[in-house]
């Protein structure tokens, strides 16, 4: 019944799911509720730390070409007059934008720093664009100073695009920032173009912003995708375990069915011979089943196989297996388990049996339920399995020929003679 509930469950959630798909696609409200909202931004910094991770020698080696390239380009451009000032400000600028990278990934490789590491990238956005104005605005050379746009515009892109910090907590970092840098450009006397600065500042963050939340939906359909494949994925487990456990088990027992047991009895039957142990088969009857199917009907004779098949169960040892050979048939293997051992277990299956006192008035040896056994222990004589089943099966006849409702030992030399 276990099964069931899970497979109800989780049918119920991928209902769910297929519902917040279809209100994600249409973009109404808000979509997901706070329990899946938190996973969702969970999974959404894990992915930005990897993606950090895995991608970080290639950013290494982008940020070097990148410097390459720029410091040949600032020789050139930079006018003679202020060559030292403005020089050693773009050197500054390629050096701390490398310390931030660089910073973005401590916290992305470390675990015991990965709690921080969304705080850390708004601290590290916030800081970049104020000392990135800074040290650009700050320039003589007005070829810089166009150059200093760009640069401002990506960082505040790539603060959105690499850190996997919600769009709106990053708008809130970058207005500020923007806010911040005005004053201080104003506070210094620093002189710039307040309105086109203001609209760089102001236009990249909203710009990154929009990009994010674009690449955030992209992203919410990803997720919702994987976790329905996931849900999937868990139902199709569920159906197959269950068809295998059907395929198996007897559906009225709940016990092994015939198929597993000759699966059993192969493996059980090589190992023997392998080992040079002992194998007993031990075959069990109801006695006159037909006779109380008969008189009490076919639903109380369920009832009864189930009882027995329970007891059985119950009464061996965890190293034995039990199947229902067919009808009111048993069988149990009893690996590495010599005559006596044999006869052990078939006691106490007997006797376990014989204490459920189940009424059976069509009986003609007892006044409740009985069973006949029959035992035969194999011990790599040159026999097949066919013939070691017949010989147990023999046995079983001859504990009912001598009167049933007893265990019957027949040796497999005393079978091969007759």
């Amino acid at each position: 019944m276990e099964y069931k509930y899970n497979l109800a469950k989780l049918q119920y959630d991928k209902e769910k799911l297929e519902e917040l798909i279809a209100r994600q696609s249409r973009r109404v409200g808000q979509v997901f509720p706070k329990k899946l909202e938190t996973q969702f931004w969970i999974t959404n910094l894990d992915r930005a730390r990897d993606n950090i991770n895995q991608y970080v020698w290639i950013g290494v080696l982008t940020y070097f070409i990148l410097t390459l390239l720029m410091i040949p380009g600032d020789y050139w451009i930079i006018e003679k007059a202020y060559f030292s000032h403005d020089f050693v400000r773009c050197l500054a600028g390629l050096v701390n934008g490398a310390l931030c990278l660089g910073l973005l990934y401590v916290f992305a490789h470390y675990k015991k720093l990965n709690h921080y590491f969304p705080h850390a990238s708004m601290v590290l956005v916030f800081w970049a664009v104020i000392s990135m104005s800074w040290l650009t605005m700050t320039v003589y050379t007005p070829a810089l100073k166009h150059q200093a746009m760009m640069i401002i515009c990506m960082i505040y892109i790539l603060g959105y695009i690499l850190t996997g910090v919600k769009p709106a907590h990053m708008l809130m970092t970058g207005l500020m920032a923007a806010m911040v840098t005005m004053m201080m450009l104003f506070s210094l006397y620093v002189k710039f173009d307040a309105m086109v600065m203001g609209r760089v500042l102001i236009g990249s963050c909203v710009l990154g912003f929009v990009i994010s939340k674009m690449l955030c939906a992209r992203e919410r359909m990803i997720f919702l995708s994987m976790l329905r494949a996931d849900i999937s994925e868990k139902i199709h487990r569920i159906h197959t375990t269950e068809l295998l456990h059907l395929s198996q088990h007897d559906e009225l027992t709940k016990i092994s069915n015939r198929r597993t047991f000759d699966e059993m009895l192969d493996t059980c039957y090589e190992q023997a011979k392998r080992d040079e142990s002992a194998l007993s088969i031990l075959f069990i009857d109801v006695d006159h089943f037909k006779n109380y199917n008969d008189f009490y009907g076919h639903q109380k004779g369920d009832d009864v196989i189930s009882s027995i098949a329970k007891t059985v169960k119950n009464a061996i040892r965890h190293m034995d297996f039990v199947a229902r050979y067919g009808g009111e048939e048993f069988v149990v293997l009893l690996p590495e388990t010599d005559a006596h051992g044999a006869y052990a277990v078939a006691s106490n299956i007997y006797k376990a049996i014989d204490r459920l006192e189940i009424p059976h008035a069509k009986s003609t040896v007892s006044s409740h339920v009985t069973i006949s056994l029959g035992i035969t222990v194999f011990r790599g004589e040159e026999l097949s399995k066919e013939d070691l089943l017949s010989i147990a099966d023999q046995a079983l006849y001859r504990a009912k020929q001598l009167g049933r409702n007893q265990i019957y030992y027949q040796s497999i030399r005393s079978a091969q003679v007759a």
